[in-house]
């Protein structure tokens, strides 16, 4: 694996998020308008989540997301609920709406490498989590890129049984990719 991470970034792009109010309404929306059907819906996810940072201190949020494939792309719709977040940040600056992007890295080294790239730029970690389960974890970092290109970018990986659920929703199986 090559120690540069701009050689696997760009085609790791596979996610754009939408923080909401209401995650049934957002979905049902994406239903009728967009004709994506299959959803996975995870309510408190960062209940079991540890390491959790929120601009540089320990992280106390919490939220909601929904889950859902349009082509190749991963749609999140995460709801704030609770404690300090980049999501109640952004719906309190500017109302729901497009929040990130997300770059899902192959593995635990890819993503380090790219976490380091990111913060060498001189890019600010704004939240970060682990999620670890006993179909697989999951680590993800929000960088505060919105003076440049208008939301946050998400890195984040996958791993276990996590990444074969991820492709069954992709397929359009309604399957939880949470529990």
């Amino acid at each position: 694996m090559s120690n540069n991470p701009l050689n696997f970034l760009a085609r790791s792009f596979d996610q754009i998020c939408f923080v909401v109010e209401d995650l049934d309404e957002a979905v049902e929306f994406w239903r009728k308008t967009n004709g994506i059907d299959a959803w996975n819906i995870a309510e408190n996810l960062a209940k079991e989540q540890t390491e959790k940072e929120y601009r540089g201190k320990p992280g106390d949020f919490q939220f909601s997301c929904a889950y859902g494939f349009a082509g190749d792309t991963l749609i999140e719709l995460a709801r704030h609920d609770g404690g300090s977040s980049v999501y109640k940040d952004w719906l309190d600056t500017n109302g729901k709406g497009p929040h990130h992007v997300g770059f899902r890295l192959a593995n635990a080294e890819e993503y380090a490498q790219a976490e380091h790239h990111y913060l060498d730029c001189g890019i600010e970690k704004s939240m970060a989590g682990f999620f670890q389960g006993p179909f697989g974890n999951c680590r993800w970092s929000y960088f505060d890129t919105r003076e440049t290109i208008g939301c946050y970018t998400e890195l984040y990986y996958v791993d276990g049984e996590l990444v074969e659920r991820l492709m069954r929703l992709k397929s359009g199986e309604v399957v939880s990719i949470t529990s």
